[in-house]
Order: C-alpha cells, then sequence, then structure tokens
C-alpha cells in the first residue's frame, strides 16, 4: 500500500512527470509483447526504446495537455458535453495525433522524412480506422469516471495493447528502412 499511496502522491505533486514514467513503462513492455507475439529471434532493444521514448516524451505530454483542453469545452446537458468532446477528441484531435505518431516511429527507426511520410501515406487510414474501433469507448469511460490526472494513465493501459498493435503493423525489417545519414 506504500507505494499505491507515493504513486498518489506523486501524481498529485507532479502529474507531468509520473503520466511520462508511467506512459514510457507501458509502451515499452506493450512493443515487448508485440515482439514476443510476433515470435521475433531476437528482442530489438532499440525498437522497444523508441517506442519509450515516443510514449513518455511525445503521446504523455501531448495527451496531459490535451485532456485540459478538453476540460475546458463547456455547455449542454453531460450527454451532449460527452458527445462534444468525443467529437471534437475523435474527428480532430485523433486523425492528427495518430498521424504524428506514425511519422515519428518511422523517423525515430532512422526513415528519411521523405520516407516517414510516405509510410505515414501507406498507414495512417488503416491505423485511423481501427483506432475508431476501440477509443470512442475508452474517452467515454475517460470522460465520464475517470479523474483528470488519471485519464493519461487509462490511455496508457489500453496503448499497451494498442501500441501492441501499432509496433506490429508499423515496424518493418531493418532492411527496408531507408537511411537519413
Amino acid at each position: 500500500m506504500r507505494i499505491l499511496r507515493f504513486f498518489q502522491r506523486q501524481l498529485a505533486t507532479r502529474p507531468l512527470p509520473t503520466q511520462m514514467c508511467i506512459a514510457g513503462t507501458i509502451s515499452g513492455c506493450g512493443d515487448c509483447f508485440a515482439q514476443y507475439m510476433s515470435n521475433n529471434k531476437g528482442w530489438d532493444k532499440w525498437r522497444t526504446a523508441r517506442f519509450s521514448f515516443l510514449s513518455s516524451c511525445f503521446m504523455a505530454p501531448t495527451l496531459f495537455i490535451w485532456f485540459r483542453v478538453l476540460e475546458k469545452v463547456k455547455g449542454g446537458s453531460r450527454t451532449l458535453l460527452l458527445a462534444k468532446k468525443l467529437c471534437i477528441d475523435q474527428l480532430c484531435f485523433s486523425p492528427l495525433f495518430n498521424a504524428a505518431i506514425i511519422f515519428n516511429l518511422r523517423f525515430l527507426q532512422h526513415q528519411s522524412i521523405g520516407k516517414s511520410c510516405e509510410l505515414l501515406k501507406e498507414d495512417w487510414l488503416n491505423i485511423y480506422a481501427t483506432s475508431l474501433k476501440i477509443w470512442p469507448l475508452v474517452q467515454v469511460v475517460n470522460l465520464c469516471f475517470i479523474p483528470l490526472n488519471y485519464r493519461v494513465i487509462l490511455n496508457q493501459v489500453v496503448a499497451f495493447f494498442w501500441n501492441s498493435y501499432l509496433s506490429y503493423t508499423t515496424q518493418r525489417p531493418i532492411d527496408h528502412i531507408e537511411q537519413f545519414y
């Protein structure tokens, strides 16, 4: 119980760094899970590092700010307010966020900007369409029942499996990479 109290205290006093640490850890575990499930011969530690880095240094801070922006949406009944937030989240934020994640994953894989953009165009629609089957329900739960400082964490728990899917979908063997240096 002491560790839980410590965690809650850190989340209350330093929510962003705490969420960044948790996001990076969960994302790295998700990538390890994806590598294990895809029967990779060896563990690609750099791939796991890319996912952990991207999750802790890009995804968590972006979501931290985004959930605070969504809290500023006002007006209407509870149901109408939820519908507004969900539409803004899934139709405005999510397409851009997914694109940024895909592009950055490719770029961190040492692909050129041009090649990263090309692969983004190939993968984005499928990934976004798949995200619409999962994330709206997660966001309903998040926005209705989860306190603000815990929302990034719930997203990251679900993202364990989502990141496994992203890892499996976006990570190509090293011989497909166009080096930029």
